[in-house]
């Protein structure tokens, strides 16, 4: 570990503060953080890049940015400085009554290198400074909907990371992955009135752009329609304090039911006329909103308000797109030592501190206390992760 990423990792965990916390913080991607706290420059951007995500960074730990710098360029490497030039003396060539002497070349060149070099600069700052190209194709503008589903999608850069918030709410649908041409598409849900939709990306060098779009939906007036359907909520109880748990949304409907939704998202119900979802909501009120609906467009609604609280890190785990090894420490005990979990497979640990060591970070999915890490690491990484009590 190189003495700079060892000051660094010192100050944040003296300040209890985590890598993701520290990124979210600051707006510079975790990778390039953990990149300066273990020495890797080689996995960091340029020079330019890096010396100002390590002033931000400095900042942000309130540590000396005046005395890091100088040791980052020492472990990274300085540059030989110039070699200084000497000129030998020579005759004065004359041309049309002009001589040119060493006394006027000399300006010149001084002149050049200095109008080069801040041309350098300038280049170096414009390309920073650049925002992440992000155009949204659909919707093209504000807009009035006659649908409760929103389709957005659009073009940026390919490997930036997309988030859509929809106010009021906020809905938020986050890490939004771009395809290689930097294409994506999402599909979000309105409320009945004016709706603000903010896409957000952020590209590789922790920069953001946004844009916004402004879409009023009308629902359309309905025909005269049948009786309203049974709806029976099992859980949960209004008004309930859930601590340190998921939330289950239960109950039944009868068989007239075409079409059932919470929070409008659709959930299936079963042949008896059973459903249950999980939700797993960060702390605070939190609202769900069931919606039964008969195919002649009877309607039915119930609301459950609850109150989320976490008095423990609550590490709900799932494993998508692959096989991993993941051995688990909640407050200094291994729980079972380790083992493979399967693509489809789930754990939850709960305590004041849960370690996670996954050797496939890339299919290890994590909602810590309501807050969704959609992956760990790259395919193959072995990550290492530290969750406590917020």
């Amino acid at each position: 570990m190189s003495k700079l990423g060892e000051m660094l990792r010192t100050q944040r965990e003296k300040k209890n503060i985590t890598l993701e916390q520290a990124a979210g913080d600051t707006r510079i991607r975790e990778k390039f953080l953990k990149a300066l706290e273990d020495g890797d420059y080689q996995s960091l951007p340029g020079a330019v890049y890096t010396k100002g995500f390590l002033r931000n960074y400095a900042e942000y730990l309130d540590l000396e940015t005046d005395e890091l710098i100088p040791l980052y360029q020492h472990e990274r490497g300085q540059p030989e400085p110039p070699q200084s030039r000497t000129f030998k003396p020579y005759r004065p060539v004359v041309h049309r009554s002009l001589i040119f002497r060493p006394v006027i070349f000399f300006p010149v060149i001084l002149l050049a290198g200095v109008g080069l070099f801040v041309g350098y600069l300038y280049y170096q700052f414009t390309t920073f400074a650049t925002l992440p190209r992000l155009e949204v194709t659909q919707p093209a503008t504000d807009e009035i909907a006659a649908s409760g589903d929103l389709v957005v999608s659009g073009v940026t850069v390919p490997d930036g990371r997309i988030t859509v918030r929809v106010y009021p709410g906020p809905d938020t649908f986050g890490d939004i992955k771009t395809s290689r041409d930097g294409s994506f598409t999402t599909t979000v849900a309105l409320k009945p009135g004016a709706n603000h939709v903010e896409i957000e990306v952020l590209d590789a060098a922790g920069k953001t752009n946004r844009v916004a779009r402004t879409i009023q939906y009308q629902v359309a007036a309905s025909p005269a329609v049948g009786p309203a359907p049974q709806l029976l909520i099992d859980q949960p109880a209004a008004g309930v304090t859930l601590t340190d748990v998921s939330v289950l949304v239960s109950g039944r409907v009868d068989r007239s039911v075409a079409r059932l939704s919470i929070n409008n998202l659709a959930v299936s119900v079963n042949p008896d006329g059973s459903f249950q979802s999980r939700y797993y909501p960060p702390a605070g009120p939190q609202s769900f909103r069931v919606v039964a609906q008969t195919a002649t467009g009877g309607t039915l609604e119930e609301t459950r308000n609850v109150v989320i609280v976490y008095t423990k890190a609550v590490v709900n785990v799932f494993v998508r797109g692959g096989d991993t090894w993941i051995l688990a420490t909640v407050d200094g005990t291994d729980v079972d030592g380790g083992r493979v979990y399967h693509d489809g497979e789930t754990a939850l640990f709960t305590g004041k501190e849960v370690r996670i060591r996954s050797g496939n970070g890339a299919a290890t999915q994590v909602i810590h206390n309501g807050q969704l890490i959609a992956s760990l690491g790259r395919p193959g990484e072995v990550v290492d992760r530290t969750f406590r009590v917020q």
